[in-house]
């Protein structure tokens, strides 16, 4: 009792140690990397240790990966210890056949690679029955082995017949001189779904290609130089749900291109994925054009058509609508120098590598005449050579979450995404944007305010000045996330470039030393600006009276040419009498009686002769001008009056500046005024004597009026 107490403690001991995964270390071959699983296996990688046969085997091994060595045979009996081995892979050795007994204890073996050694498709090195014992194996791998082949037959059918659980097979292509047919052997392959095929310069299907393989799901051309489909090929395959076809070289001369032929007979299938990479032959349509107009009534959901940039010149704009169901476009690396597509129920578009960086500055991918928004989601135009994207060019796409701009040369954001309001991801990197504008920092805001927007700006370098410091603190301080932030790099204003790490800290210090530098900025400007005004201030108050001067001739030059004398030695007036309304009774009797009547001197008195309708400032300034002679009335009056003064200093400028500086001012004082009452301009003229008093008494009169008489006639002859 005590004994079987004993055993039944042991066995619940290794069964718990079993699932906590508390099993034995894991001892191999030291050149190996052995590892445990969860449930007390082991895994074994003996790749790239260049060992020339299998190590012993332990028991409990379920992966084993020899690939990358130099094993040419596989000894008898090498296996039979790994009866729960689920993989195995022997790629990449040199073996050139195997035993019939060889996999006879893998029963459980799930998948087996054999890739890139030297077995020949052929009886002798895969006999009947070899594949006999594995009853478990779901897929097997045998590319690149029937290229060293002289002969380069098809694989055996009879020996694949054995593996009924298969359901992923990878074989070379036989050449054209081969019968191209699955043999009557695949018939027995019920739940083959996947067929890899590759390896071979040609390969020339027809109708019977895959007439024993009808309920492939999956078929995938990869390594193929030339190859051709008559009508028919995939017309059987009902079940046909994802096509793959890729050439590794430039198609062969004559081989009749394989497009239309395919796409019709994929209307017969169960088509969802169809992707084409280096296999445009010439056409006389995109192949996306031929691809919409005969899949529109399937249910495909992917097409890709990648890396023919060699096949660059076709006409991109396809005039037939895609299927209803397409969902996913890609059509990296073609060479497309423009391309308008209807995307409305397109969710991805990959225009990754191509040439559309001038269509799209002005242009859209989307072709706006369907007048209805797209439930597109992402859009990949990178490595376009876009300098400047068109303002609508993700117009009518609200949908949108993820857009791709790296790779380019874009300085600012041009294009519209206000409406964008489910953007998530815009990717900016690697272009030469240094920094955002207002209106953009704005829109985004106001946009993302309760939801994050992640960018990426890495690999530009940005702009670290004072101009820009607004950016470089909304980057910090908005709702948007930058991806590697602390990465960016900035020029500073002296064009060095530096690392922004930490980024908020760079920023602090080009904020203080922009204050600092702000400061003296403003300073020295504001004293430029108060030394500006002041000199200005005092030349304009300086010269005040001469820019009047000016301003009034040039107003009125044209006004009075009436009045202007019609030569150099003629003036319309021989005195301008200048006088307060006060004195007006002494000017109209007396001057006009003296001197016009007398001596029949031509005097301008502004209440007789101004012209009316003209301001009185041009009247004056033009009236001094036409006469030779300005004479000025000195009262109190006269001095407090505005235009009096106004008359007075234009007269004094009229001497200075267009008489050559001979003095044609003549003060004539009414009232008996001090030194101290005048103004400094005519103390100036009172000092020269150029002034005459009025005596108010008869005899003085007589001697007042002979020296004004005097004065005027010396400057007529003058």
């Amino acid at each position: 009792m005590r004994s079987f107490l004993r055993i039944i403690c042991v066995l619940l001991y290794t069964y718990l140690c079993l699932q906590i995964g508390q099993t034995a270390p894991c001892k191999f071959d030291e050149r190996c990397q052995c590892s445990n699983t969860k449930h007390g296996y082991v895994d074994v990688d003996c790749s790239l240790i260049n060992i020339t046969k299998i190590p012993n085997l332990p028991e409990s091994i379920v992966f084993l990966n020899v690939s990358h060595n130099l094993i040419e045979r596989i000894s008898k009996g090498t296996f039979e210890a790994a009866k729960h081995l689920l993989t195995l892979d022997l790629s990449f050795n040199s073996l050139s056949s195997i035993n019939l007994t060889t996999f006879a204890d893998l029963k459980r073996l799930r998948y087996l690679s054999l890739d890139n050694n030297e077995l020949v498709y052929s009886n002798r090195t895969f006999p009947v029955g070899i594949f006999k014992q594995l009853k478990s194996l779901s897929h097997l791998s045998l590319k690149n082995n029937n290229l060293w082949s002289s002969c380069c037959n098809s694989f055996p059918d009879k020996t694949i017949s054995d593996l009924s659980d298969l359901e992923t097979l990878e074989l070379d292509v036989p050449p054209i001189k081969v019968n191209n047919t699955f043999g009557e052997g695949y018939n027995n392959l019920t739940k083959l779904k996947s067929l890899v095929l590759g390896n071979n310069l040609l390969f020339d299907m027809t109708s019977t290609t895959f007439i024993n393989t009808r309920n492939l799901q999956n078929i995938s051309l990869h390594g193929i130089s030339g190859i051709s489909f008559t009508i028919g090929t995939f017309r059987r395959l009902r079940y046909l749900k994802h096509l793959e076809i890729t050439f590794d070289s430039k198609v062969v001369d004559g081989i009749k291109s394989p497009i239309e032929n395919m796409a019709g007979d994929l209307t017969y299938t169960s088509i969802e994925t169809l992707k084409l990479g280096r296999s445009l032959l010439p056409l006389s349509k995109f192949p996306l054009c031929i691809l919409n107009e005969k899949l529109y009534t399937t249910n495909i959901t992917e097409i890709y058509i990648t890396d023919n940039v060699d096949s660059a010149g076709y006409s991109k704009n396809c005039v037939d609508a895609p299927s209803p169901s397409l969902k996913i476009l890609d059509l990296t690396n073609n060479g497309l120098t423009h391309f308008i597509f209807d995307i409305r129920t397109i969710t991805r578009l990959n225009l990754k590598q191509n040439l559309l960086g001038a269509f799209l500055s002005k242009h859209s991918y989307y072709n706006y005449d369907v007048k209805k928004s797209s439930i597109i989601k992402y859009i990949d135009i990178s490595q376009n050579d876009i300098k400047e994207l068109s303002p609508f060019i993700f117009d009518y796409q609200p949908s949108l979450k993820h857009i791709d701009l790296s790779n380019n040369k874009i300085q600012d954001i041009t294009f519209r995404f206000s409406h964008l309001e489910e953007l998530e991801f815009l990717n900016l990197s690697c272009n030469e944007i240094k920094n955002f504008d207002t209106k953009t920092m704005r829109v985004m805001n106001k946009l993302f305010v309760n939801k994050p927007l992640t960018i990426d700006l890495s690999k530009n370098t940005l702009q670290c000045t004072c101009k820009t410091i607004s950016f470089l603190r909304w980057m910090i301080e908005s709702n948007v996330i930058f991806v590697d932030l602390q990465e960016y790099t900035c020029t500073l204003e002296d064009s060095s470039i530096i690392r922004m790490n930490p980024f908020q800290h760079k920023v602090l210090q080009l904020e203080k030393s922009c204050k600092s530098y702000l400061g003296l900025i403003t300073g020295v400007s504001l004293a430029l600006l108060a030394i500006i005004m002041t000199v200005t201030g005092s030349l304009m108050y300086r010269y005040r009276w001469k820019i009047r001067y000016m301003y009034y001739m040039t107003k009125g030059k044209y006004s009075y040419q009436n009045l202007s004398p019609t030569d150099d030695d003629e003036y319309t007036y021989d005195a301008f009498i200048s006088y307060s309304d006060d004195d007006r009774s002494f000017v109209l009797k007396d001057c006009i009686e003296k001197l016009e009547k007398e001596e029949n001197f031509r005097l301008c008195i502004h209440q007789r002769d101004f012209m009316p309708g003209q301001d009185i400032t041009v009247n004056i300034t033009n009236c001094i001008h036409t006469s030779r002679s300005t004479v000025c009335l000195i009262t109190r009056k006269f001095l407090e009056s505005y235009y009096c003064m106004f008359e007075f200093n234009m007269a004094r400028m009229e001497s200075i500046y267009s008489r050559d500086g001979r003095n044609i001012l003549f003060l004539v004082f009414y009232e008996q005024i001090l030194p101290k009452e005048l103004p400094l301009v005519m103390l100036e003229l009172v000092q020269k004597e150029s002034y005459i008093e009025y005596p108010n008494d008869e005899q003085g009169n007589v001697v007042f009026w002979e020296k004004i008489k005097k004065s005027l006639r010396t400057n007529v002859r003058a």
